[in-house]
Formats: structure tokens, C-alpha cells, sequence
């Protein structure tokens, strides 16, 4: 009884986050104010290339393992994934020849898939990459790319796969676009304790957001009422590490990421 108890009082914990999270309540320090937006990432392959099968039945393999599960805990505090699950998925395969695989990925999408300074590639997607390459028996190499390159990419074969933070074209004819398994929302963030809790607040307001031109696209598209009645927009260089350390410092009064940047620094 007291086991049921204990398990009822940790499953409420965990509605009420999640509660707080969607309608804006205080999280881990920060507060989510405002969605924008939100784009979901999937895998892209050459049309009718076998890499495609292989690396599906890793991945329906290693989800049923609990592989993906844990590293969705390890870098977004919960698990969102969609990823097809099928412990026999590899069954068929036979035997595996060994290769080298270029998985194109993203260079900025903090944190399931981003380079760091010395052009090391982290982040969820790129874990789960790799764990789906060592069950393969190959070896991968990670390159940068943006998702509007991906068709480019793959047809001139500078990468096999377009997988790491990729909101892909779902509608795609001229490549392969399979299993979407992640959201992602770009919402407005302020510190927890902030006076500006609800974006009509933030009138006088400094928002910071990335150099990329999507960032400054999604805000004056979004939300344009909102732009007008900010003090000061501000461009920062680094991603949502260097936009967090704005927050924290009070550089910013609130800035615009992506959602599962907030669930990593709500951890």
C-alpha cells in the first residue's frame, strides 16, 4: 500500500510539471511564456537506398531495448519520442556487411543535435546514432548540414543519411523521408522569478534570439504585435547555451529556443 502511495504522490508530481509546462507555470528556474511555433524531425535517405532498411531495424531494435528512452530522459528529462519499437526488427537483416556511414546533421540544434566548438557533433540524436551504428557494425562520421540541403546532400552523396535535428520535408518525392519521431516547439522563455509572465507583459522588454534568420522569420511572423512592444531585440551568437547564459546573467529578460532546450536546462 504504501509502494501505491508513494508511486500515486510521484505520478501527480510529474501531471502538475507537465501542467505548469504547458500553460506557462515556472519550470526548473524558467517560464515558459510563448509558443510560436514547432517543427517535427524525421530521417531522410536516398530514394530506394538500403542504407534506409538497415538503419530502420537498428532503430525499431534499439527502441525496444530502451536505449531510446533513456537517453530521451538523459537530455530532455522525458521521453517524446515516437519511435517505432520491434525487438526482432534486425532478424531479417542476415549478416551485416561492415562500413563507414556519413550521417549528415545538424550543426546548431541544441541539444538533440549540435557541434561543439572543436566541431565535436553531441546531443540526443547524435547518441542515438551512434548506438544504431554499433549495432549495425558500422563506423559513423558526422557532417554539418541544414535541412533545406538535405535532398542536395544525399543525392550528390556527401552524406547517406540526413539524420540529427532535421526538420525535414515530409512531402519529399525526390528523397526519402521516414519516421518522424520528435517535436519540437520554439516558444518565448522568461527566468522563473520574472516580472514578465505572460508575453502581453513583455512590452519594454529585451528578448534575445539566434543570429539565424528563421529566429527573427518566426517572431515578426508569430507574433508581430509582440515585436513591435519589445525595447530590444537581441541577436546572439552560440546557440541556446549562449542565449540561456544571456537569461541567467539578465543580458535578456526572456528569449526565444526551442522548447527541448528548455526541458535540457530544466533538468
Amino acid at each position: 500500500m504504501k509502494k501505491l502511495k508513494r508511486a500515486a504522490a510521484c505520478l501527480l508530481a510529474l501531471c502538475l510539471l507537465a501542467s505548469l509546462a504547458a500553460c506557462g507555470g515556472a519550470v526548473g528556474g524558467y517560464r515558459v511564456i510563448e509558443t510560436l511555433g514547432s517543427e517535427q524531425y524525421a530521417i531522410g535517405f536516398r530514394n530506394d537506398d538500403l542504407v534506409r532498411y538497415y538503419i530502420q531495424a537498428a532503430i525499431y531494435a534499439y527502441a525496444a531495448s530502451g536505449g531510446v528512452h533513456a537517453y530521451a530522459l538523459q537530455w530532455f528529462m522525458e521521453d517524446n519520442t515516437t519511435f517505432p519499437s520491434d525487438s526482432a526488427a534486425m532478424d531479417s537483416l542476415g549478416q551485416v556487411p561492415p562500413r563507414e556511414i556519413i550521417i549528415g546533421a545538424s550543426p546548431d540544434a541544441f541539444p538533440v543535435s549540435y557541434q561543439d566548438q572543436y566541431g565535436n557533433f553531441s546531443g540526443f540524436d547524435i547518441d542515438v546514432a551512434r548506438a544504431v551504428c554499433d549495432l549495425l557494425g558500422w563506423t559513423p562520421t558526422f557532417l554539418p548540414i541544414r535541412a533545406e540541403d538535405a535532398y542536395v546532400e544525399l543525392s550528390s552523396g556527401n552524406v547517406d543519411v540526413a539524420w540529427g535535428g532535421l526538420a525535414l520535408d515530409q512531402t519529399a518525392k525526390d528523397y526519402t523521408v521516414v519516421i518522424p519521431y520528435l517535436e519540437n516547439e520554439f516558444v518565448i522563455v522568461t527566468r522563473g522569478d520574472s516580472k514578465y509572465s505572460s508575453a502581453r507583459r513583455l512590452s519594454g522588454a529585451a528578448l534575445a534570439i539566434d543570429v539565424d534568420s528563421r529566429f527573427m522569420e518566426l517572431l515578426t511572423s508569430a507574433a508581430p504585435d509582440l515585436a513591435e512592444r519589445l525595447e530590444q531585440i537581441k541577436r546572439i551568437s552560440g546557440g541556446a547555451p549562449a542565449l540561456f547564459e544571456a537569461l541567467s546573467t539578465m543580458k535578456a529578460d526572456a528569449i526565444l529556443v526551442s522548447r527541448l532546450a528548455v526541458q535540457y536546462y530544466s533538468r
